[in-house]
């Protein structure tokens, strides 16, 4: 009978003492899902490579990596580059954003 009883309280004290973690997984799996636009994923990335850019350049200058490996990296990060702002262009010009004077001529 005793045992029976401390296994009861022994059940009930680990629900008490788990109950508030479980509880914080059900909040956050009813938390609404927060959805980025495309545009803003791409200034995101965008943002991610000219961080990376500058790092890259940094342990260049600081000799932390080879000629080779600059270059490398550096073609590697500017051509992701180059893709996300044709992409974010083309988000630009679908909302039918004015153009510069400079791209109206085709001058740049």
């Amino acid at each position: 009978m005793v045992l029976l009883v401390l296994a009861l309280l022994f059940a009930s004290m680990v629900l008490y003492v788990s109950y508030p973690l479980l509880r914080e997984e059900e909040e956050e799996s009813e938390a609404p899902a927060m959805t980025l636009s495309k545009r803003q994923l791409l200034t995101v990335k965008k943002q991610e490579l000219v961080s990376s850019l500058k790092d890259v350049e940094m342990d260049y200058r600081m000799q932390k990596l080879s000629e080779e490996d600059y270059g490398r990296l550096k073609a590697e990060f500017e051509g992701q580059a180059i893709e996300v702002l044709r992409q974010l262009d083309a988000i630009e010009d679908k909302k039918g954003k004015p153009k510069l004077k400079s791209e109206r001529s085709g001058k740049e």
